[in-house]
Order: C-alpha cells, then sequence, then structure tokens
C-alpha cells in the first residue's frame, strides 16, 4: 500500500462505517494528523502500531485500537492536543477519524477491505 491508499472500514454487518486514508510510510506515519486544522479525509489508519499522542495536533479526535484480527481492543474518543495515551499491547492497527457520532464496542470485529483483498 502506498500513503495514498485508501481503506474502508466497516461492520461486519456490511454497514461501511468510513473510508480511512492509510499511513504506511515512515513520514506519512510520522506526521498523522500533526500541524493541520483541516483535514481531508474522515479517518487515518496506522498500520503496526499501538501507542499514540497528540502533541502538535490542532482538533480533538477519537482512536480506536484494533488487534491483528480487527477486534476493537481499545477506544480513546476526544482526544484532545499534547496528550499522551497510554500504549496499548495487543493493538495492531489504529485508526484516527473525527465522527462523534460513531461509536466502537471493546471486541467488536470490524473489516477492513484493504486487508481483506489481500488474503
Amino acid at each position: 500500500m502506498s500513503s495514498d491508499s485508501n481503506c474502508k472500514v466497516m461492520l461486519t454487518s456490511g454497514e461501511t462505517i468510513f473510508n480511512c486514508t492509510v499511513a504506511d510510510t515512515f513520514l506519512t506515519k510520522l506526521a498523522g494528523i500533526m500541524f493541520r486544522r483541516h483535514l481531508p479525509y474522515e479517518a487515518l489508519l496506522f498500520k503496526d502500531s499501538f501507542w499514540m499522542h497528540s502533541f502538535f495536533c490542532f482538533v480533538r479526535f477519537n482512536i480506536v485500537f484494533l488487534d491483528k484480527n480487527f477486534n476493537v481492543v481499545c477506544v480513546f474518543y476526544d482526544v484532545k492536543p499534547n496528550k499522551i495515551l497510554p500504549p496499548v499491547w495487543r493493538a495492531k492497527y489504529v485508526i484516527e477519524f473525527f465522527d462523534n457520532s460513531i461509536k466502537f464496542n471493546q471486541g467488536e470485529k470490524l473489516i477492513l477491505e484493504e486487508f481483506c483483498e489481500k488474503k
């Protein structure tokens, strides 16, 4: 996947939750949403991540941590700028999203279309 690739995130029912832009290069992972006031995407997906911070972020956002099977391990809502979140050791994927109406339950399984196609 390249840094401009997208991934559709769905519930097991097939309902699309949002489309993610995939941060999979060193620079896209490093930058994330830092230094941005307007975001050109609904959500940002990080692969091989288990920890996040909000230093240099100008907007509040939500974070969902997923394990290797795309099960929700932990969720943080309304993360304020300049915060350090605790590491979520079981996580393999992290999604930063901005829609406050979306809620996840721990243990809920998600489908990430990009990864399902590659299997």
